[in-house]
């Protein structure tokens, strides 16, 4: 089998920001597993029963929708949702007390940014930014470009005529997906990822969307939202040595299924 399988996109029957599974192998000391290529760059997964005959193992997978058909419900506070449901207007919004006050702050420092929307190589001008806080190789940081070119949109921030910021999301349907901001860490105190999102969230609102969708995770600015918290799903069949390794415990054993040992 292939190391890569060809990526396959959204259909009809997924939920905004499910995505179908493409596999790649991962190499481990004594061995490897297949996981999800697009883990780390796509909100969420999708595997129905159809999928698990061809599915390649060993194989492991986070990040499942909470609706999928199959998979195991996380027990793990950081792989939990983090949605928020979209009023008819902002101040309508279950936020944190602490967090609307600070808006109003943030929005006073970012009085003089200039917005500009879908702004042609926004993430080329940017990236530096995020390369150097997180160090991603090459090869993983081109395919996060590569979808994120394709599926995502951007609003960038100006503060006269340099870029200081760019906030990145992806439009479905009904729901917006955050992806996060690239930002120059000399502007800290501004608090301009913020800014941007407050202002994406507002456009949101006022076109009509349902869901605003943070991201999974436990981090303790997401849950100012008043985010709805369901728990995303993880699949795995795995020989019981690799189950131990990644501390799963909810997954199928490897030697119970034929022709898959």
């Amino acid at each position: 089998m292939n190391n890569k399988i060809k990526h396959k996109e959204k259909s009809e029957e997924t939920p905004d920001g499910a995505f179908r599974i493409n596999f790649e192998k991962i190499k481990v000391k004594g061995g490897f597993y297949w996981a999800w290529k697009d883990s780390d760059y796509l909100p969420y997964g999708w595997l129905e029963e159809k999928d698990l005959e061809d599915l390649p193992t060993p194989f492991f997978v986070r990040s499942l929708h909470p609706d999928s058909p199959v998979g195991f419900k996380t027990e793990e506070n950081d792989e939990l949702t983090n949605i928020i449901e979209l009023p008819d207007s902002f101040d309508k919004l279950k936020i944190d007390n602490d967090l609307r006050k600070d808006l109003k702050r943030v929005e006073k420092k970012n009085e003089e940014i200039k917005l500009v929307y879908n702004e042609k190589d926004a993430l080329d001008k940017s990236k530096e930014w995020f390369l150097k806080q997180w160090k991603e190789n090459k090869k993983e940081f081109a395919r996060r470009i590569e979808l994120w070119k394709e599926k995502c949109y951007t609003i960038s921030a100006y503060l006269g005529d340099e870029l200081i910021a760019v906030h990145i999301a992806m439009k479905e349907k009904k729901a917006i997906f955050y992806f996060g901001c690239w930002w120059n860490r000399d502007y800290k105190s501004l608090s301009t990822p913020t800014f941007l999102l407050k202002k994406d969230i507002e456009k949101a609102i006022e076109d009509g969307m349902e869901y605003y969708d943070l991201g999974i995770g436990d981090e303790p600015y997401k849950k100012k939202w008043g985010v709805i918290e369901k728990p995303t799903k993880t699949y795995a069949v795995l020989t019981k040595k690799l189950a131990e390794e990644f501390d799963v415990k909810n997954y199928i054993d490897i030697e119970t299924i034929p022709n898959k040992k």
